[in-house]
């Protein structure tokens, strides 16, 4: 059974919130060097990831297309790359997705919540 709409965002926001969180105090030296140095953090960072672009995959078009600025597609096609190359994570790659282009997807998640939300009467 497909899942909602909001589920999938709520799913997206949780996602990209916790990868965000675990590299809030990092510079990019110390981001690339989670895989060496802190295992838990990396497969948390992979999972996250994962799931994100699962759900980010399974998003309707529509709320695709009320936020041109967000790379859906990269965004959705992250869990093609950590599944089928070993489980490995080009974390210099990531980087630049975790210092920009999530910040672009909480924003746009962010509203898509708050327009789904009811209104009080």
């Amino acid at each position: 059974m497909p899942r909602a709409p909001t589920e999938l965002l709520n799913d997206v926001l949780r996602c990209a919130q916790d990868i965000v969180d675990y590299a809030r105090d990092m510079d990019m030296q110390a981001f690339l060097a989670i895989p060496e140095r802190d295992g838990k953090t990396y497969r948390a960072i992979k999972n996250a990831l994962s799931e994100m672009a699962e759900a980010v995959k399974n998003l309707p078009a529509e709320i695709k297309g009320r936020h041109p600025s967000v790379d859906w597609r990269g965004l959705s096609g992250i869990r093609v790359i950590i599944v089928h190359r070993d489980h490995r994570v080009d974390m210099e790659l990531v980087w630049p997705m975790v210092k920009e282009d999530l910040l672009k997807l909480i924003e746009a998640v962010t509203a898509e919540l708050a327009q789904a939300a009811p209104r009080p009467e």
